[in-house]
C-alpha cells in the first residue's frame, strides 16, 4: 500500500467515526487496516484470538499496538502509565495509543517520538504510523551536514595530494590515478572505522599524529606499513611495535593490493589528520556519501556536493515493486508458519541484486539495507512464535535462538565505468554492512563480527555494454537487475557511446533512434531467466515516438513483458540544487500469468497487459503514416527554408528594403515557424511567383539575395539542393493557402496543457518548423486543441529535449477520429471560434504567455473546457473520467482501424 492510499484511508476512517459508521470499539482495528495490515490478521485480533489485553476497551497486539479507549479524563496520565507496562518491551510493541476520541495521544517506542493532536486532525499526521506499512520514518537528507563537511575536507586533501604527486606528464597516468583512488578509499575506511567501533576511538588519526614527522616526509612509508598490517592476520604478524600491533586484521580485499601511498607535505599531513580527528564519520550515510565523495575526484561537480546522487525515496520507487513488496507479501502470508519463515530466510540468503550501472552503489546499498531489515522482521516473527510455543506449553523460559544474518555482500553485483565510483561503491557497501550489523545487534543482542571483513560485493569496473553480464553475475537463480543507467539521446552521445549502441543493437536497423539507456533494457532482456526480473529508471522518451517501434518489438520478441510501470514523473533528488528530469520506471520479466501493475499518481492499478507506451492495453505499435487513417483534412509540413536563408528578413531588413525600394512590398510576406508563432516573433520573407521573377530581379537587393541562394545551393553537398539552384528565387516548397492555414507548431513545451494551434491568413507563409492544414475546415481546429488530442500526442510524439515534437505522420495521421455529422462539425466550428475570440482579448500577449500553465487566463481555460467536454462526447457518451481512460479508448480505436486497414495483428 502506498502513501497516497494510506492518507486517503485515514481521512475516510476519521470521517466514518464522526458519522458513527465506525464504532469507537472498532476504531483500532480499522486503523490497522488503513495501513495495509492483512484483514485475516486483524480479524483474529478483533475476535480476541490475538488480543492480549486484559481490560475492556484495550487492544494489545505483539510488535504492533497497545491501544486504550481512555475514559478517566486524564489522557496524558494514562499514556504515561501505558508506556511503563512491562509487556510493552516484552512484546516489542511499536505504538502506544490512548484516546478519548476528542484528543489523540501516541508514542513511537522505537524513536520515542510523541504525537499529541485533536482526534479530528489525526489524518494530517498519518505518516506517524507509516512503520506499520514497512515505511520506516528515517530522515534521508540530501545534504547531511556530516556528509558535506567530510566531502569538502576530503576535496581539499585530494587537491593537495594531486598537486604534490602529479605533474603535467603524469596527469593522464591511468594506473597512478587508479592507485590514488584506492588510497582514498582506504583512508575513508580508516576514518569510518575509528569512529564506529571497528578501530579504537581515533586510533588511526592519533597514530599518524604521534608516529610520523610533522613535515609529512615519512608518512607514505608509515601508511604502506600500516596497510600491510591491516591485511595481515594477528597470528601471522612478527615483531611489530604496539602502535601497529594494536590495529586489527581487516582483510576483505581493501588492503590486499601492494599500492604505494602518495607523498605528503606538512600541510597535506595536517589536513589528513583533521579529516579523521575533526569529523564524526559515524554519521556518514553510505547511500548518499558515496555520490558526494565522487565530487572529490570529479572537480566539475564540486559546486553542488551531492547533487547527482539518487535519493532514497526514488530508489524505493524501483526496488519496492521490483521485489521488496512481494517479499513483504510473502512474509505476511507465512508469518504464522515457522517452516515457511525459515524457507523465506533461505530465499533471502540466495537471491542476487545486480546493478549494471551502479555508480557509487546507491541502489545496491539501499537494496542491501532493506533486505537486512526484512530479514530482521522474519527473525522477529520466528522469536514471537517460539515465545508463544513456550507460553502455551507452560514450560521453563528457554533461551531463544540467537539469529544470525544469512544475507551477504557477495549477493550484490555491480558494473561501473568510472574507476573511482567503482572503488567507492565497494567501500560504501562495507560501511552499510557495518551499520546494519549494529542495527541487528541493537535488536537481537548479537551480530556478525565487524572484522575481518567478509567478501565484498562483486563490483567490477568496466563498460557494462561491452561486458558479458553473466560472467559478472551468474544468471542462474533469482536475480533482480536494477539501476539508473545514463540516458543520452542520439544527439548527445559521444563516439564511444555510439559504438556501444552499434555493438549492442546488431541487426536492429533503427537503433540510432534509441536513447543510450535502451542498451541496458535490451541486454537485460537477453540476460534474464524465468526467476529473474529487471527494472530501470529511464527518460520517458524511451516509451514515446519513434523509439517505441525501434526498441520494444525486439524486447517483447525475447518473451519479455512489462510487469510494472511508473509513468512520467519528475525524478529528482533532495539536494539543494535539484537535478531533475521527467522519467519513467519500467519493470520487466519473462511472460507469466501474474498480476501486472501500472502506477498512476502514486496509485497502483492492476492491468491485464501493459504495452510499450505504458498504457493498460494490448501490445500495439503506432507507426508513422504518410496519409491520415481517418477522413480528416490533410496536414503537411511548411516550406523548407534550407539553403535559402537570404530570402529571410528581419524587421530592420524589411524596413530598409521598403524605404529604398517601396515597390518590393508585393514580394514580402510574414513568415512563421514554431518559435515565431508561439513567441510572436516578427520575421519576413521574400516570396516571388514565377511570373513576376523579372520584375523582382530588377530590384537590386532582391537580385543580390537570389544570387546568394543560387550559389549556396550549387555549393551544397545536398544533391537535391543542387537540382533547384535554377529556382533560387523561391524556397524549395511554395505552399501557401488561398484563404487561411491552421498552423501547428512542431515543437511545444511539455508544460502546456494544450498545443497553441493558430489560424493565419494567406499573407503569412509557414516554414518547415511548423505543420499546416491549408484552407482546412475550422472544425478540425477544435479537435487539434482538445485535451483528448493532447493525450494522444503526449503518448505518441517524440521529444526535442523536454519539448513535444509534433509531426503529421506520427501524431496527426494516426490520431483516432470518430465519425462526425454535419451538425457536430457546426458545433466544433462554434467552439473553435470561441477559443480564438477569447485569445483576442489579449492582443499584447504571445501564445507562449497565454498558454503558460501558471498564467493562462480564466476565459481561455473556460473556452478550452467547453471544447474538451464536447469533443469527449464524440468518442464516448458521458465522456471520460481520466486521461488514462481517454488513451485506452484511443488505442482500442487505433488497433481496430490499423488491423482493418493493414491486416496487422
Amino acid at each position: 500500500m502506498n502513501i497516497a492510499q494510506i492518507e486517503e484511508n485515514t481521512k475516510r476512517l476519521i470521517e466514518r467515526v464522526e458519522k458513527k459508521e465506525v464504532s469507537q470499539k472498532d476504531f483500532p482495528f480499522e486503523l490497522l487496516l488503513s495501513y495495509g495490515h492483512r484483514p485475516q490478521s486483524v480479524g483474529r485480533l478483533r475476535s480476541g484470538e490475538r488480543n492480549l489485553a486484559k481490560q475492556e476497551g484495550e487492544v494489545v497486539w505483539k510488535r504492533h499496538i497497545y491501544f486504550k479507549h481512555s475514559k478517566t479524563g486524564s489522557l496524558h496520565s494514562d499514556i504515561d502509565s501505558m508506556r511503563r507496562e512491562k509487556f510493552v518491551s516484552k512484546y516489542k510493541i511499536r505504538f502506544v495509543i490512548a484516546t478519548d476520541f476528542n484528543e489523540f495521544l501516541a508514542v513511537d517506542t522505537k524513536t520515542l517520538e510523541p504525537l499529541d493532536v485533536d482526534f479530528n486532525d489525526l489524518a494530517k499526521h498519518f505518516d506517524f504510523f507509516l512503520p506499520w506499512a514497512q515505511m520506516e520514518k528515517a530522515v534521508y537528507q540530501g545534504e547531511n551536514p556530516a556528509d558535506v563537511k567530510a566531502a569538502e575536507k576530503m576535496a581539499k586533501l585530494f587537491d593537495l595530494i594531486k598537486e604534490e604527486n602529479f605533474d603535467n606528464d603524469t596527469k593522464n597516468d591511468l594506473q597512478k590515478l587508479h592507485n590514488l583512488n584506492v588510497f582514498l578509499t582506504r583512508l575513508l575506511f580508516c576514518f569510518f572505522a575509528e569512529d564506529t567501533g571497528i578501530f579504537k576511538d581515533n586510533q588511526f588519526s592519533n597514530a599518524i599524529g604521534s608516529h610520523t614527522l610533522a613535515d609529512g616526509s615519512d608518512l607514505p612509508d608509515y601508511l604502506d606499513r600500516l596497510f600491510i598490517v591491516l591485511n595481515t592476520p594477528e597470528t601471522a604478524r612478527k615483531d611489530l611495535p604496539d602502535y601497529l600491533a594494536q590495529f586489527p586484521y581487516v582483510n576483505g580485499g581493501l588492503f590486499s593490493d601492494d599500492i604505494p601511498s602518495p607523498s605528503f607535505s606538512a600541510r597535506s599531513r595536517r589536513i589528513l589528520i583533521e579529516c579523521g580527528s575533526d569529523l564524526d564519520w559515524s554519521n556518514i550515510n553510505p547511500d548518499i556519501f558515496g555520490s558526494m565523495i565522487q565530487a572529490v575526484v570529479h572537480t566539475d561537480q564540486r559546486g553542488s556536493m551531492g547533487m547527482h546522487y539518487t535519493s532514497v525515496p526514488n530508489i524505493m520507487k524501483v526496488i519496492e515493486p521490483l521485489f521488496l513488496n512481494s517479499l513483504y507479501d510473502e512474509l505476511e502470508e507465512v508469518q504464522e508458519n515457522p517452516r515457511r519463515l525459515e524457507k523465506l530466510l533461505q530465499r533471502l540468503a540466495n537471491l542476487k541484486i545486480f546493478d549494471p550501472a551502479c555508480g557509487s552503489g546507491n541502489f545496491l546499498i539501499i537494496a542491501y539495507k532493506e533486505l537486512r531489515r526484512l530479514e530482521m522482521e522474519v527473525f522477529k516473527w520466528l522469536q514471537e512464535l517460539e515465545l508463544e510455543r513456550i507460553d502455551s506449553s507452560k514450560g521453563e523460559m528457554a533461551q531463544l535462538r540467537v539469529p544470525m544474518s544469512g544475507i551477504k555482500l557477495s549477493q550484490f553485483y555491480g558494473i561501473e565505468l568510472d574507476d573511482f565510483a567503482h572503488e567507492v561503491a565497494i567501500l560504501s557497501l562495507w560501511l552499510a554492512e557495518h551499520q546494519m550489523n549494529q542495527e541487528f545487534k541493537a535488536e537481537f543482542g548479537e551480530c556478525p563480527p565487524s572484522l575481518p571483513l567478509t567478501r565484498s560485493g562483486n563490483i567490477v569496473s568496466g563498460n557494462a555494454i561491452r561486458l558479458d553480464w553473466s560472467a559478472i553475475c551468474p544468471s542462474q537463480g533469482e536475480v533482480y537487475i536494477l539501476g539508473n543507467p545514463p540516458y543520452k539521446g542520439s544527439r548527445v552521445q559521444n563516439e564511444q557511446q555510439k559504438k556501444d549502441m552499434s555493438e549492442c543493437f546488431k541487426g536492429i536497423k533503427a537503433y540510432k533512434d534509441i536513447d543510450y539507456v535502451g542498451c541496458w533494457f535490451y541486454k537485460a532482456a537477453n540476460y534474464i531467466n524465468d526467476e529473474s526480473e529487471y527494472a530501470f529508471v529511464s527518460t520517458s522518451s524511451i516509451c514515446e515516438g519513434s523509439q517505441v517501434v525501434a526498441l520494444w518489438p525486439y524486447i517483447f520478441a525475447l518473451n519479455n513483458e512489462i510487469s510494472f510501470a511508473i509513468k512520467s514523473f519528475h525524478w529528482s533528488n533532495n539536494a539543494k540544487n535539484k537535478a531533475g528530469v521527467t522519467c519513467s520506471i519500467i519493470g520487466l520479466r519473462k511472460v507469466k500469468r501474474k498480476p501486472k501493475y501500472l502506477y498512476l499518481n502514486d496509485i497502483r492499478h492492476q492491468a491485464d497487459n501493459i504495452n510499450a507506451y505504458l498504457i493498460a492495453g494490448k501490445t500495439i505499435f503506432v507507426k508513422s503514416s504518410r496519409k491520415p487513417f481517418w477522413n480528416i483534412p490533410v496536414m503537411s509540413a511548411g516550406n523548407y527554408t534550407g539553403h535559402a536563408q537570404p530570402l529571410m528578413l528581419t524587421d530592420e531588413e524589411k524596413k530598409q528594403l521598403l524605404e529604398n525600394h517601396p515597390q518590393a512590398n508585393i514580394f514580402i510576406k510574414k513568415v512563421v515557424g514554431s518559435n515565431e508563432l508561439i513567441k510572436n516573433i516578427s520575421r519576413w520573407c521574400i516570396w516571388i511567383p514565377d511570373d513576376q521573377l523579372e520584375f523582382a530581379k530588377s530590384i537590386s537587393p532582391i537580385s543580390e539575395r537570389i544570387e546568394q541562394v543560387r550559389k549556396s545551393r550549387l555549393e551544397s553537398k545536398d544533391k537535391e539542393a543542387n537540382k533547384i539552384a535554377y529556382r533560387a528565387h523561391q524556397f524549395r516548397d511554395t505552399k501557401v493557402a488561398l484563404e487561411h492555414t491552421i498552423v501547428v507548431p512542431t515543437v511545444s513545451s511539455e508544460r502546456r496543457k494544450y498545443i497553441p494551434v493558430a489560424f493565419i491568413n494567406s499573407d503569412t507563409v509557414i516554414t518547415n518548423k511548423a505543420m499546416g492544414i491549408y484552407d482546412g475546415d475550422s472544425y478540425i481546429f477544435s479537435i487539434l486543441v482538445s485535451n483528448i488530442h493532447m493525450v494522444w500526442v503526449r503518448a505518441i510524439a517524440g521529444r526535442m529535449r523536454k519539448d513535444i515534437s509534433y509531426s503529421s505522420v506520427l501524431c496527426y495521421n494516426t490520431f483516432p477520429m470518430p465519425a462526425t455529422t454535419e451538425s457536430q462539425k457546426r458545433k466544433l466550428r462554434e467552439l473553435a471560434f470561441a477559443v480564438l475570440e477569447a485569445r483576442e482579448n489579449y492582443p499584447d500577449r504571445s501564445l507562449s504567455s497565454i498558454y503558460d500553465p501558471d498564467k493562462m487566463p480564466e476565459n481561455i481555460i473556460d473556452a478550452h473546457k467547453e471544447v474538451d467536454k464536447y469533443v469527449d462526447t464524440l468518442y464516448k457518451n458521458g465522456g471520460f473520467n481520466s486521461d488514462e481512460e481517454r488513451l485506452e479508448h484511443l488505442f482500442r480505436m487505433y488497433e481496430k482501424k490499423f488491423n482493418k486497414e493493414c491486416g496487422n495483428a
